[in-house]
């Protein structure tokens, strides 16, 4: 016997999530974009989420992580100059919307940056996360086998868009 359900002309209606929850409403769409930044990180980075705001007519969050471990908290030296690599990486990406009528709001959190990237994205209603992907090889890959890029991709509940960069 088959199925009732097989052959019905009857409209499917959809839930519109997006609006409800503050995100964009259309799937295609973001309002607001969260790109993560540091002193290594190209200005091509920075450029790619502004220009994704300004076609999707959306608000940029700036992110920077100031990685903070038990061998290093203590040394403020090594810790100001890592705040002030940060400041500057913000600083560049607040140069780039300067040039559009893209909105930028600069965020310098301390911690773990994969953590807070992800943390400050579900806290905040972000619809896309933008990180750059430096190339890793040699020493590098071997001393540090998982990139803070790769733990966001795990760790995030919204797209993750992966800009290469140079090294």
């Amino acid at each position: 016997m088959a199925s009732s359900s097989l052959g019905t002309t009857e409209p499917t209606v959809l839930e519109d999530r997006g609006s409800a929850s503050g995100t964009a409403s259309d799937p295609g769409s973001f309002d607001r974009i969260l790109v993560a930044v540091d002193g290594d990180t190209d200005d091509g980075v920075g450029a790619a989420a502004v220009s994704l705001a300004a076609r999707h007519d959306a608000r940029v969050d700036a992110l920077s992580v100031v990685r903070m471990t038990a061998s290093v908290d203590h040394w403020d030296v090594r810790v100001e100059r890592r705040e002030a690599s940060a400041e500057a990486a913000l600083d560049a990406v607040g140069d780039v919307a300067d040039e559009t009528d893209v909105s930028v709001a600069k965020q310098l959190r301390y911690g773990d940056p994969a953590e807070e990237i992800a943390l400050y994205a579900s806290h905040n209603d972000v619809d896309l996360i933008v990180v750059g992907e430096p190339t890793r090889s040699g020493l590098r890959r071997y001393l540090s086998p998982t990139s803070v890029t790769e733990q966001v991709h795990r760790s995030a509940s919204v797209p993750v868009l992966t800009v290469p960069t140079a090294d």
